[in-house]
């Protein structure tokens, strides 16, 4: 297993692209739309990590309703003409855990599975449902090869409360 650490992310100013419903098809929908953006207006080469937002719990609203946001740093110097098909937002900073995974790209959800249900509860953690959890994209994936690819998959937290604890 990959070390699992706390970190502070600080708040980043990103571009986005949002898509509505499974994980599995609204994230890769949302890069989609930002690559084509990014290659649309010369951006791509200037960017460096990508963050993927998982706004929403498929537990408590359901897989067709979940958000997900594909963003990217905004560029220095980019123009504003440039803006006009993405949205801007500040990922929120704060505390959170987070694992490195090496590997495909498909497996991330077990990744956030795994902190969520395990670790997390396990050192008296739980998801603070007040943000989103944050996959910081490392490589890219069209010159990395698939077992190779890099992210640090993390997920914002808060102490469990006290009588939560008792409890365990």
């Amino acid at each position: 297993m990959a070390s699992i650490g706390m970190v502070y992310l600080r708040p980043v100013q990103v571009v986005y692209f949002r898509m509505t419903g499974p994980y599995a098809t609204s994230s890769e929908k949302a890069w989609g739309e930002m690559f084509d953006w990014l290659d649309q207006h010369g951006l791509r080469q200037q960017t460096g990590r990508g963050y993927g937002l998982q706004r929403d719990n498929p537990r408590q609203v359901g897989h067709d309703a979940c958000r997900y946001d594909a963003c990217v740093e905004v560029p220095d110097g980019i123009d504003v003409s440039a803006r006009e098909k993405v949205l801007t937002q500040k990922l929120p900073g704060g505390a959170y855990v987070r694992q490195r995974h090496v590997g495909s790209y498909d497996e991330v959800g077990h990744v956030i599975v795994g902190l969520r249900d395990g670790w997390m509860p396990s050192n008296n953690l739980v998801v603070d449902a007040r943000r989103p959890l944050v996959t910081i994209y490392l490589s890219n994936p069209d010159i990395t090869d698939k077992l190779q690819l890099k992210a640090d998959v993390c997920l914002p937290v808060t102490a469990m409360e006290r009588t939560a604890r008792m409890a365990v």
